[in-house]
């Protein structure tokens, strides 16, 4: 994985504390996430909605609000579940 991004440990962890606390957030696990996305339009599009709701709540910063819904973003695309970036309200 890390051939791709070649990230550091800190940013690795960064990143998947962003995706865990999204999670635990959603009451979801990423694996469920990502199944229950390739299975359905509509689950994809409100684990999107979620993802909006969640990075306004934890960042008043609109650019961390930004870059912890891209690290999201990019856990789906990664894992096959296309999105886009447009309004999920």
């Amino acid at each position: 994985m890390d051939e791709m991004y070649h990230l550091s440990d800190d940013e690795w962890a960064t990143r998947l504390g962003v995706l865990d606390e999204f999670c635990s957030a959603t009451g979801t696990d990423p694996d469920r996430m990502i199944a229950d996305s390739l299975a359905s339009r509509e689950a994809k599009n409100e684990h999107m909605r979620q993802l909006k709701r969640f990075v306004r709540a934890r960042n008043p910063d609109a650019q961390a609000a930004h870059d912890a819904e891209n690290v999201v973003r990019s856990f789906f695309i990664h894992n096959g579940a296309r999105v886009f970036v447009r309004p999920y309200e």
